[in-house]
C-alpha cells in the first residue's frame, strides 16, 4: 500500500512538472519582432516554435533598416543567407535551435546568418518582452550580447500574407560554409 502511495505521489509530481513545463512553452511560442541592438530599429519577424521537446526561431519575416518596411518574407525568400552552406533564404531559416527548458529561461544555440557564426544562447521573457543573449561558446554567458524581442501580432504582416502554422513546420539546423 506505501508502494502504491509513493507511485502515485511520483506520478502526479512527474504530471505538474509536464504542465509547468508546458505552460512555460506556451509563454515564450509565437511571432516575435526582433530590435537591433545596435540601431534599436526592428529588422526580423520570428517565430518561435516546439518540435521534439525543443525550442527553435524561424526567420518569418526581414526589416528594411532604410525604410522599417518589410523587406522580404516566407512568401517571397529575395535574400539569401551567403555565409551558410546551401545559401539558404534568410526567410525559413531555423536560425535560433535546440534550446532546452531550464526552469527561468532557455538555453541553447543561434547562428548570426551574416556570417555563419554559431553562439550559446539564452531566452528569458519579461512581460511581453524577449532577452536573448548570445554568447561565445563556453563563456558561460560571459561574452556576448543582448537583443531585445518584441511580442508581435499577425496584424504586422504585410496584407495578404498568412502566418504558416508552426505545428507543421520541421527544424533544419543551419552550418556555416
Amino acid at each position: 500500500m506505501k508502494r502504491i502511495r509513493i507511485i502515485a505521489v511520483a506520478m502526479l509530481a512527474m504530471l505538474a512538472l509536464g504542465a509547468v513545463s508546458a505552460w512555460a512553452a506556451d509563454d515564450i511560442l509565437g511571432l516575435w519582432k526582433i530590435i537591433d541592438d545596435k540601431t534599436g530599429k526592428p529588422n526580423a519577424y520570428v517565430m518561435l516554435y516546439m518540435n521534439g521537446g525543443k525550442l527553435y526561431g524561424r526567420m518569418i519575416a526581414t526589416i528594411s533598416l532604410d525604410t522599417g518596411l518589410i523587406d522580404d518574407t516566407l512568401a517571397t525568400k529575395k535574400f539569401r543567407a551567403d555565409a551558410l552552406a546551401g545559401d539558404p533564404p534568410n526567410c525559413g531559416l531555423d536560425f535560433v535551435y535546440e534550446l532546452q527548458d531550464k526552469g527561468k529561461e532557455w538555453k541553447g544555440s543561434i547562428i548570426d546568418p551574416a556570417d555563419g557564426k554559431v553562439y550559446d544562447c539564452s531566452i528569458k521573457r519579461e512581460g511581453s518582452k524577449l532577452t536573448v543573449r548570445g554568447s561565445l561558446k563556453g563563456t558561460g554567458g560571459l561574452l556576448g550580447r543582448n537583443q531585445t524581442w518584441l511580442l508581435a501580432s499577425a496584424s504586422e504582416m504585410p496584407t495578404g500574407f498568412a502566418l504558416p502554422d508552426p505545428r507543421t513546420f520541421a527544424p533544419v539546423i543551419p552550418r556555416k560554409k
